[in-house]
């Protein structure tokens, strides 16, 4: 226990002589300094500490809009944009060089030296890199609690889970950097494929989800059309039952538009389905960042009648029964239909219909990500943690030093 102590206070000496870690823990104060500055009143939204204001309708103190606009400016900008990415690049580069330092300076003997299992060391130098991590989010979501506290009146715990979420987060890359410097002993060859390795996740979770969301957008498009296509074969194949031509001439015109559009989506999910499932296939082998950032943003809207994506996309300030009265699909393809439309009302018509897939699709994307379990996103990513770290274990424990 003397020995894991003595380690863990080492990495703690080394983080804290690294200008870096200052540096950082400075910048973590001047954001949620620059959090706190936001604040309401009775007109809108006071920036700056007043230096700035932004009158509003909506948003003003004491309202729900005003405490789901600040708790989500928390947790999904600045947790997503600084936190998760400012702050993890900076922190990678100052805890980068633990493991190749530890390994090519001959503090690695004088270590081995010592009665301590090979994999303790490991374990406990591994987690003596998370401490970085640890320290600024914890100093940063304090900063973020009192601040919502104090504008909003929202005294919410929750705010917390920031700091084991964002050092699972930050693990998920940090073990591919160990792993890295275990064999390479490079900290720069570290720091560059953690970066290449993130930045691949980055880029198969956004196709993924791009891709998906197309999916989606397409089914909709294909569904709707195939009801209309069915529904006026009807009109058309009973005018021609009755002998009627001008009828069944007239149907077959109306007719021409959701068959092409219904053959078009057809061919479309064609070719993203083999996209779609190979992107899922390689996404179960990585871990989970994105999400597993998202269950803070989840845990914090859990009681709030509104979200902040309702703010982002303005479905918050709609009249319900306006919105629900609104099926730009049916105006396109259905009775809204009118033969007199010029080939530019059917042109803005058509954009809306899929104007109004595209937000169908959308939420359609946060209620699936929203059901996946927490147990799931987190435990699939420790599974990759693990095997990452077990391999980085076993080269350091083989290797003669």
């Amino acid at each position: 226990m003397i020995a894991v102590l003595a380690i863990l206070r080492e990495s703690w000496l080394y983080l804290r002589s690294e200008m870096l870690f200052k540096v950082v823990m400075g910048l973590n104060v001047l954001v949620i300094v620059a959090y706190a500055s936001i604040s309401f009143d009775d007109t809108g939204i006071s920036l700056f500490f007043g230096l700035t204001h932004v009158d509003s309708e909506y948003v003003r103190g004491g309202t729900q809009f005003a405490r789901t606009l600040y708790l989500g400016i928390y947790s999904a900008v600045i947790v997503n944009f600084w936190l998760a990415w400012a702050a993890s690049i900076l922190a990678l580069i100052s805890t980068s060089s633990i493991f190749p330092s530890f390994l090519s300076e001959g503090s690695v003997e004088l270590m081995l030296s010592r009665p301590t299992r090979r994999t303790t060391i490991f374990m406990t130098k591994y987690a003596g890199g998370l401490i970085f991590v640890m320290l600024q989010v914890g100093v940063f979501t304090l900063g973020a609690f009192l601040a919502a506290g104090w504008r909003v009146g929202e005294w919410d715990a929750t705010i917390f889970l920031a700091i084991p979420l964002i050092t699972l987060f930050y693990s998920y890359l940090f073990c591919i950097n160990v792993f890295v410097g275990v064999i390479t002993r490079s900290t720069l060859v570290a720091l560059l494929a953690t970066l290449l390795f993130w930045f691949g996740t980055f880029g198969i979770r956004t196709a993924d989800d791009l891709v998906n969301h197309y999916v989606i957008v397409t089914e909709s498009i294909e569904a709707r059309t195939a009801t209309r296509v069915a529904q006026l074969q009807k009109e058309h194949d009973d005018a021609v039952a009755a002998g009627d031509e001008k009828e069944a001439k007239n149907v077959a015109y109306w007719l021409t538009s959701p068959k092409e559009e219904h053959e078009q989506a057809q061919t479309t999910l064609g070719q993203l389905r083999p996209w779609a499932a190979m992107l899922s296939t390689l996404r179960v082998i990585m871990p989970e960042t994105a999400r597993t950032l998202g269950l803070l943003h989840r845990s914090l809207e859990r009681d709030m009648d509104m979200t902040f994506q309702d703010l982002r996309s303005g479905r918050a300030f709609e009249d319900p029964e306006e919105a629900a009265g609104q099926d730009e699909f049916d105006a396109y393809w259905g009775s809204g239909q009118n033969q007199t439309d010029t080939d530019d009302e059917r042109r803005r018509k058509r954009q809306r219909a899929f104007n109004q897939a595209e937000r169908e699709a959308a939420e359609t994307m946060i209620e699936r990500e929203n059901a996946i379990p927490a147990w799931r996103i987190i435990g699939k990513s420790l599974l990759f943690e693990a095997l990452v770290l077990g391999l980085a274990i076993w080269i350091f424990r083989r290797r003669d030093f």
